[in-house]
């Protein structure tokens, strides 16, 4: 059994990594702020410090070495340098960031998006983590997380339709219906996925892979399945991304490439699988039905402050009556439209004779 370390292991996909590591028999200790703490299933050891700074990482980590790191917090570009003689092993944690490729899921070989700070960030964190491994610092696997959803969220987008329904709003603005597809990952899923990466170290040597749920629900599907969970019943207004706020709200419809209101985007944000599934056999232990019954009973019954940090972080202003306005001016406006200016008639495709014909040439 191995002697591992778990940066971070108090978000939302770190407990079920270090309570996975424990039930395999493994030593572990985590490292975080130490902000809050969560219970895992045995004690283990707690360094705290800052892992977004190398001067308190360093002094944490001095004269330590561990079989594993398992970096899933904190400023992971400091890695390369920090755990080069302290580890023959790392797993690290950054994010799916791919161009839209039509309706495709994209691959581990795909154009990453650039041009934006934050994922300029994470692409060269990458390629740091992959010039340690070319010179053979550590061996590395490297995991590309999406959208994670599920308890213990810093910013819960499904909070954005749960504290609607919970507050007796029964339509819901969506964005061109809410098609979109936006791979996420449950919490629990994505924890998976890195305890295999883990476990199989020969299969995922230097290796990146995408990781998400296999089942790719859209927009519309997750509200459902939220108003289904509570037992609600609603009616989805579906309103064009050009009308923006307030259907352009966290939990529906909103991306990463957005800043702040942003540009509205109808694209589908897919990443492939295959990879993992193919190398590490993963799949996922949570199906969606059951991802999304455990994510609403954990924020009904651990509700964010109404205006508080979480909600401030979504950019959520749960602001009812300017959604009812708005509301009522497109209601109107449709009420004004005239379809039947177009000209548009419709005839079946097939032939349906009234009487038996005969043959053609007879």
């Amino acid at each position: 059994m191995a002697n591992i370390l778990v940066i971070g292991g108090t978000g939302p996909t770190g407990p079920y990594i270090v309570n996975g590591l424990i039930e395999a028999g493994h030593t572990v200790s985590v490292l975080h702020r130490g902000t809050h703490e969560v219970p895992y299933i045995t004690e283990i050891e707690h360094i705290h410090t800052d892992p977004h700074f190398e001067e308190p990482l360093a002094a944490a980590l001095s004269g330590r070495r561990f079989d594993t790191v398992v970096a899933t917090y904190g400023r992971i570009r400091l890695m390369p340098k920090l755990l080069r003689d302290k580890t023959q092993r790392l797993v690290t944690v950054g994010g799916a960031t791919y161009y839209p490729i039509e309706s495709r899921a994209a691959t581990e070989d795909d154009p990453r998006i650039s041009g934006m700070k934050l994922y300029d960030r994470m692409n060269e964190t990458e390629e740091a983590l992959l010039e340690g491994h070319a010179a053979g610092w550590y061996s590395l696997t490297h995991m590309r997380y999406p959208n994670i959803y599920g308890p213990r969220q810093l910013a819960p987008n499904d909070w954005s339709t749960i504290r609607r329904l919970r507050d007796g709003r029964r339509r819901l603005l969506v964005v061109d219906g809410g098609l979109m597809l936006r791979s996420r990952a449950y919490a629990a899923n994505a924890a998976h996925a890195v305890l295999l990466a883990i476990h199989q170290a020969q299969a995922s040597d230097g290796q990146v892979f995408n990781v998400a749920d296999t089942f790719v629900p859209s927009d519309a599907d997750r509200v459902r399945k939220i108003a289904e969970k509570m037992g609600v019943e609603i009616e989805l207004v579906s309103v064009p991304a050009r009308a923006r706020l307030p259907a352009f709200y966290p939990g529906i419809s909103r991306s990463l490439r957005v800043k702040g209101i942003g540009e509205p985007r109808s694209e589908h944000e897919i990443v492939s699988v295959a990879k993992a599934q193919a190398l590490l056999g993963y799949e996922c232990p949570w199906d969606f039905d059951a991802a999304m019954s455990e994510t609403v009973d954990w924020y009904l019954n651990n509700p964010p402050p109404a205006g508080g940090e979480i909600e401030k972080t979504l950019g959520d202003a749960f602001d009812y009556a300017a959604e009812d306005r708005f509301l009522e001016q497109y209601d109107s406006q449709l009420e004004r439209l005239d379809a039947s200016s177009l000209g548009a008639e419709y005839r079946h495709p097939y032939h349906h004779p009234k009487a038996a014909q005969a043959a053609d040439g007879q």
